[in-house]
């Protein structure tokens, strides 16, 4: 529920700080009074208009166990509360408890708790919302009917998941020769190569090997000749009886060194170049393709597991046929039963609909069903008629009363909180609607905090808070009225500026009732 709204600098409102309370708050202030324009700048708050005010905040309780705030993103030090703010300068800001957000994110966290009844095109009549709520209504009266909807619902789900897997197996199954053909040949063609991680460098450096060989065994040559005239070095110490052990150790190293790449230039002989130049190209292109041996593996992996996968696939074909063929079965029966719960409950749920439409004044409505092709709700349709009339067609007026009718039985059956404005919804109504709406509205505020515009005397007289909204020089201002002020303002409603002393009873007369 709205706490606390903040308005500053509106075409109505310099500055207004209004303190709101839960139940049904209705507005009423003589025409061009400002009316209007606070429920735009409310409207703003929830992201369904734009922002017609330099500043707006709302302090907003929310009463949802499922609202994810981190989802969101939004940083939050009290988890019942949200503080929604509307910055206007040079462009348009948004935030959400003071961190920068958007339209779009501040509409789509308030849509969840909060509706506007004005246009037409909202969900309540359509007829998804409308089985829904037969199927509550069918629920209270039988337990088991929520039993069966659960498992239809879990089934016809699993339902079309296998459905979709059978299409796509046959769709490859058209092309499953080529695949098959295809990674067989992808397959044969990497392990013709047999790479192995680091084996590519291992062979630049042999390639680098073999291209010096001969300049090694040049230079090898003339080392092992140098290497003999060496052996004097030890000759001449020991005539001396000198020792030089570093130039001694440092010889023996060498030649230790030499005599291993004469063992490696031997290896060499063995190996067959082109071979080797062979394998390099192999090993360049694959690297080339895949960015690397190892992506080549696991390609070739990838490959094996698909070609596996190809030649099980009548297998699965077979076990998903099977599947599909049990699960429709299920959802068969169930939808049946479902649908003919339906029908049975009806026309009691009819009853219930029709009497709070007479209260609302609307011609005979009433709730038909019928069979149709399976879907997620079962094999049952629900739509509305008002009269000979489908809510297509209606007007504006009739379709939000059918609206508050549904709303009333949903929140009956199903109770939960909410926000709910309603701009000037009994403009153009007889008396005896503008009562209807007024009793039905203040059956949801039971459940809904609500904002309304009022020019009659009904939703005023059923108000929990009334507020008065008055011009005040330019500017108009916002007052909660006591009984008094509620009793002289009913009395404007009836009797215009001039208040009578007629007036003035029948007000206290009708706030009494």
């Amino acid at each position: 529920m709205v706490k606390r709204i903040l308005i500053h600098n509106s075409p109505a409102f310099s500055d207004l700080e209004l303190y709101v309370q839960k139940g049904f708050n209705v507005f009423s202030g003589a025409s061009g009074s400002g009316k209007s324009v606070f429920m735009e700048s409310l409207l703003a708050i929830f992201g369904i208009k734009e922002s017609n005010a330099d500043l707006i905040e709302a302090n907003i309780e929310i009463d949802l166990p499922t609202f994810d705030w981190l989802e969101y993103g939004i940083p939050n030090d009290n988890e019942n509360e949200i503080v929604l703010s509307i910055l206007k300068k040079d462009k348009t800001r948004y935030f959400i408890n003071h961190a920068s957000s958007s339209k779009k994110k501040l509409y789509e966290i308030v849509s969840g708790f909060a509706k506007h009844i004005s246009t037409k095109g909202a969900d309540e009549l359509k007829p998804a919302n409308i089985l829904k709520i037969l199927d509550l209504f069918i629920t209270r009266e039988n337990p088991t009917h929520k039993e069966i909807l659960n498992q239809f619902q879990t089934d016809y789900q699993a339902l079309c998941q296998a459905h979709k897997k059978l299409s796509d197996i046959q769709a490859q199954e058209a092309n499953i020769a080529n695949l098959k053909e295809f990674a067989a040949f992808e397959i044969a063609k990497i392990e013709s190569i047999n790479p192995k991680e680091g084996e590519y460098e291992e062979l630049i450096t042999l390639k680098k090997m073999l291209s010096k060989q001969e300049k090694i065994k040049e230079q090898i040559y003339k080392v092992r000749q140098a290497l003999e005239l060496s052996r004097g070095f030890e000759e001449f110490l020991g005539l001396v009886d000198k020792s030089c052990p570093n130039l001694i150790e440092g010889l023996n190293e060498f030649e230790a060194i030499v005599q291993a790449q004469e063992e490696r230039l031997e290896d060499l002989a063995e190996i067959n170049p082109e071979e080797i130049l062979d394998k390099i190209a192999a090993l360049s292109e694959l690297n080339r393709r895949f960015g690397g041996i190892k992506e080549a593996l696991a390609y070739l992996e990838e490959q094996k597991q698909k070609l596996q996968e190809y030649e099980n696939l009548s297998f699965d074909k077979q076990h998903l046929q099977k599947r599909v063929d049990e699960l429709s079965l299920e959802c068969k029966k169930n939808a049946q039963l479902l649908h003919t719960n339906r029908e049975r409950f009806v026309p009691q749920f009819n009853a219930l609909f029709q009497e709070l439409c007479a209260e609302l004044r609307l011609n005979q409505s009433n709730i038909k069903i019928e069979n149709v092709k399976m879907n997620e709700s079962g094999e049952s349709l629900c739509e509305i008629k008002l009269g000979n009339s489908s809510v297509d067609v209606l007007s504006s007026g009739e379709y939000n009363r059918l609206r508050l009718a549904i709303m009333c039985i949903d929140t009956q059956l199903e109770p939960r909180s909410g926000i709910l404005v309603l701009d000037e919804i009994d403009a153009n109504l007889s008396g005896e609607e503008s009562e209807g709406v007024a009793k039905i509205l203040k059956t949801l505020s039971q459940s809904y905090q609500i904002f309304a515009i009022s020019h009659q005397t009904h939703m005023p007289s059923l108000a929990d808070n009334h507020y008065l909204v008055q011009k005040q020089g330019e500017k108009s201002i916002v007052t909660k009225l006591d009984e008094e002020g509620r009793v002289q303002e009913i009395a404007r409603i009836i009797s215009g500026a001039k208040i009578t002393a007629q007036a003035l009873e029948f007000a206290r007369a009708h706030l009494k009732t």
